[in-house]
């Protein structure tokens, strides 16, 4: 068996932070394609949401992979589901910039993105608002424009900003909790503990019994701006959706290796600018459960079918001596 060049405790650190993450989407889809099906459901009419090319970065937060969404104005809405939660906390993080901002509301705008109940009950929605220098992002429990918490900062066009949303199911009638942070420090990143959240609102009406799904919205011209969105996760932790680089030679660090899809069902491909000389698969306990070596190769398809759903770490060795690794969500 050929020595890995990335070692178990790293392997491990890499699981660390994600042991209750729900999904991951890394928007590692073809430059033009809509948001694919069984993952993301479409629903009402209108444009699509397409992926467009490159990635939206944080610095201090784990490497893009793949690549981003655009949007705009009025058109279709996707919603992607996952187990239902109906207590405790859930959390999302995503990458968000907003390149044009122009026919925005400057009061009340709207909001693009959030948790479900099911298709039409919302909570833990994340709002923009045109403002003199940017736009502001703001919060509410619910979607009622009556209930808006704002952050006051003008956060700038193609920027990007990193928003965590978390919505609390809390015991009892009108009292759910739910906070946001903007732009967190990297120094919390992973973090077992939440830091302080920019925002927070309490529910005063009706709150969601279960949260199992997220969505992103397309609603008017003057309520949805132009806007990027990328590396959205969900979980159950703080940590789960705010995982910090590693500090070893990712695959995303220069692209040097795409794996694609990711979430990947029965087949996974690795593409590489190096030669492949050796790719093991890891379990969340540091196991390898696939091992594979290759004659130097540029382009692999690995059949992933019989692995459990979970999260792996996909490693590769180069012919030269070079080690990657990306988390795969099965």
């Amino acid at each position: 068996m050929k020595k890995t060049l990335l070692s178990l405790s790293l392997i491990l650190a890499m699981f660390a932070g994600n042991a209750q993450l729900i999904t991951y989407e890394p928007f590692n889809y073809n430059v033009g394609d809509t948001l694919p099906s069984p993952l993301w459901t479409g629903v009402n009419t209108g444009d699509q949401i397409f992926v467009t090319n490159g990635n939206l970065s944080y610095v201090g937060f784990a490497n893009p992979v793949g690549n981003k969404v655009s949007f705009n104005g009025i058109g279709r809405d996707y919603q992607s589901s996952f187990t239902s939660n109906t207590t405790g906390t859930v959390y999302m993080s995503l990458l968000m910039q907003v390149t044009d901002a122009t026919s925005l509301n400057s009061t009340i705008g709207g909001y693009f993105s959030g948790f479900a109940a099911n298709t039409i009950t919302f909570g833990g929605a994340i709002w923009t608002r045109r403002a003199t220098n940017g736009y502001n992002i703001g919060l509410t429990a619910r979607t009622s424009n009556a209930a808006i918490v704002w952050d006051a900062t003008d956060n700038l066009m193609n920027n990007p900003v990193l928003v965590v949303v978390s919505y609390e199911l809390v015991s009892g009638t009108a009292n759910d909790v739910v906070k946001l942070w903007l732009n967190p420090s990297s120094t919390d990143f992973g973090a077992a503990t939440e830091p302080t959240p920019t925002l927070t609102t309490t529910n005063t009406g009706t709150d969601l019994t279960a949260i199992d799904r997220i969505f992103i919205r397309q609603d008017s011209n003057t309520e949805t701006p132009f806007l990027d969105i990328d590396e959205i996760r969900v979980g159950n932790s703080w940590a789960s959706v705010t995982p910090a680089t590693t500090g070893i030679n990712e695959i995303s660090n220069n692209n040097t290796i795409i794996v694609f899809p990711n979430p990947a069902i029965n087949l996974v491909t690795i593409s590489s600018k190096e030669l492949i000389s050796h790719v093991n698969i890891y379990d969340f306990q540091g196991r390898i459960v696939q091992e594979y070596d290759f004659n130097g190769t540029t382009d692999i398809k690995l059949n992933i079918s019989d692995l459990s759903n979970g999260i792996y770490s996909i490693v590769a060795n180069t012919t030269n001596g070079k080690s990657f690794s990306q988390k795969l969500i099965k």
